[in-house]
């Protein structure tokens, strides 16, 4: 499970624009690890423990972060607290002064949650030395209801190990006899027809040091397979291989896959493509069924379809993929064990831009026919290029230098203050663990789109900088810049003081995502500047779309390139 452990040391963008990936794997990180230990801490009524199954010192960013992660006895929930700190030792660390944070998780939601925007929370480190960690814990947080409580009798030990991480991961596959055991094969497999996203291999990885791992196939019949990413301590993970090709030829063949000095085998029985034609073929697809309602601005779920007939031949695979009109497009593969007439539903995927009659075309055995999607208009829309109304949500695929994942963003019902200003909570969670990971807060009063952020994760400033800043306006023209205000601190005793600059590239311009098409974006660019040196250390792009939000970022410096595209939304 994954949960704020990248903290976004040097690139303060990625704290205030949703993109903070604070995942609990140290990508690039060398630390100390910590040994197993012991937790726990009372609510009003409950008192919780557990055993610390990991911990370490993540040193990658400017503020080094000190993670504690334990589990439940019974192992269904997850325990994680977080020191912040240049150099950590023995005394009060306080959430007041971004010096803390706290979660407590179940598999299905978000029990306690700790941190500066929802009330004092202080950990004291009672101990800490080259082979031991204690400490007590108590103060406000915010329990699965989104009220708060008080959390007391909070207590932690663990012992350190004295190792320093390599950054490489070592283990073996779980049967090193020579079959990858267990393994699980996704997709369907047909000579002739190139691998998708559909097409993995899910192994089992015995991990005895923790660190970065790639895992690769042999080239066999075309196609390969591979992974890579971090694996945050030892244990036994199960990794998704993805699969690059094009098969060559049907029949079964056989891989061959390494990990580190660790090898195994598994094999796939490539079958052959089914053969007939489309009901229908040369004209309209005869009989044809819409399942479900099609609504301009809402994207299709599970309910959309489209029943069609074919006419099979001789038996196989097949793989059906109709052009993308207005944003959508219906899909459906498998396969056909026997001849004559077979029925099967295309499922809708992507989002109506446009009301009106859309026309898609079906192709199967060197046949095709044709069939419409009557598209009703749009609810009433929010006029923002940031909708914080309730309940709207996006979510991104995301590709950091070598690794890849998914980001779920939902606006939900709390609403915490600074002095007098309200601001809106976007909650963001990684889709695989379904965990939340982090809160952002935004306001926007007119065209001026505000976000309140700790500035210390740009700078590692000797105390705590925070504030807000406009990061997005609609009410000015292409071509339009301004700066965020002065951010001054002390480095070091030292004084530093840096800043952004926004810059409005383009508005109202069309841009197509995927199966999506936009056509009010504005494109905004962001440098970031320290003070007395004109080269901007980091240059970053947003773009966002009328009605619908953020659509596309794109975080870059020296060491990260991180890329977000939006595949899925839905506003109220």
């Amino acid at each position: 499970m994954k949960t704020m452990r990248i903290v976004c040391g040097l690139i303060l963008f990625a704290i205030f624009l949703n993109a903070c990936q604070k995942e609990y794997s140290v990508e690039g990180a060398s630390g100390l690890i910590l040994s197993t230990g012991a937790w726990q801490f009372n609510d009003s009524t409950t008192l919780y423990a557990g055993n610390m199954d990991s911990a370490y010192i993540d040193s990658s960013t400017s503020t080094h972060v000190l993670h504690l992660v334990g589990t439940s006895l019974t192992g269904s929930q997850h325990f994680e607290m977080l020191l912040y700190a240049n150099k950590f030792t023995a005394g009060t660390y306080k959430a007041s002064l971004y010096e803390d944070a706290f979660l407590y998780t179940s598999s299905s939601s978000n029990l306690y949650q700790a941190g500066q925007l929802i009330g004092e929370f202080t950990v004291n480190v009672t101990a800490l030395s080259n082979t031991l960690i204690t400490g007590t814990f108590s103060g406000t947080a915010l329990n699965s209801s989104n009220q708060k409580v008080q959390i007391t009798n909070g207590k932690f030990t663990s012992a350190f190990s004295g190792t320093q991480s390599t950054g490489i991961s070592s283990g073996v596959f779980s049967d090193s006899a020579g079959d990858c055991k267990p393994v699980t094969l996704s997709g369907l497999y047909t000579s002739g027809i190139a691998l998708d996203s559909t097409n993995t291999v899910q192994v089992q990885v015995a991990v005895a040091s923790p660190g970065s791992y790639t895992i690769t196939s042999s080239t066999t019949n075309g196609v390969s397979f591979g992974a890579s990413g971090t694996f945050a301590a030892a244990g036994v993970y199960t990794v998704t291989l993805k699969g690059t090709g094009t098969p060559q030829s049907s029949g079964p063949q056989n891989f061959a896959l390494k990990y580190g000095n660790s090898q195994c085998g598994f094999s796939i029985n490539f079958g052959q493509m089914a053969v007939g034609t489309t009901g229908g073929s040369g004209g309209n697809c005869t009989p044809i069924t819409v399942l479900g309602t099609f609504q301009q601005g809402v994207p299709l779920d599970a309910t959309n379809g489209v029943q069609v007939q074919l006419n099979v031949s001789a038996p196989g695979n097949y793989s059906i993929v109709t052009n993308t009109a207005d944003g959508f497009y219906f899909y459906q593969s498998g396969t056909f064990t026997g001849t004559g007439t077979q029925t099967i539903i295309l499922s809708g995927s992507g989002t109506p831009q446009n009301s009106g009659t859309q026309t898609f075309s079906v192709a199967f055995g060197g046949s095709s026919c044709s069939f419409t999607i009557p598209v009703q208009a749009g609810t009433a829309t929010t006029g923002d290029y940031f909708p914080l109304t309730q309940n709207s949500n996006w979510t991104y695929s995301v590709s950091q230098s070598s690794s890849t994942d998914t980001i779920h963003s939902q606006v939900i019902s709390y609403a915490p203050t600074v002095g007098s200003v309200s601001y809106g909570t976007i909650t963001e969670t990684l889709l695989h663990t379904s965990q939340p990971y982090d809160s952002l807060y935004y306001r926007k009063p007119g065209g001026d789109y505000y976000m309140y952020a700790n500035f210390s994760n740009w700078l590692p400033f000797d105390q705590p900088v925070q504030g807000e800043f406009i990061f997005l306006k609609d009410n000015v023209a292409a071509g339009t810049t301004w700066n965020s205000p002065t951010i001054s601190g002390t480095i070091g005793g030292y004084p530093v003081s840096g800043y952004i600059t926004m810059t409005l590239q383009a508005k109202a311009v069309p841009v197509t995502i995927g199966t999506n098409n936009f056509p009010d974006v504005i494109k905004m660019k962001y440098d970031f500047y320290q003070v007395g040196n004109s080269t901007p250390v980091e240059t970053d792009q947003r773009w966002f779309a009328r009605n619908v939000g953020e659509i596309y970022r794109n975080l870059s410096n020296s060491s990260v390139n991180s890329v977000y595209n939006v595949y899925q939304y839905q506003i109220f």
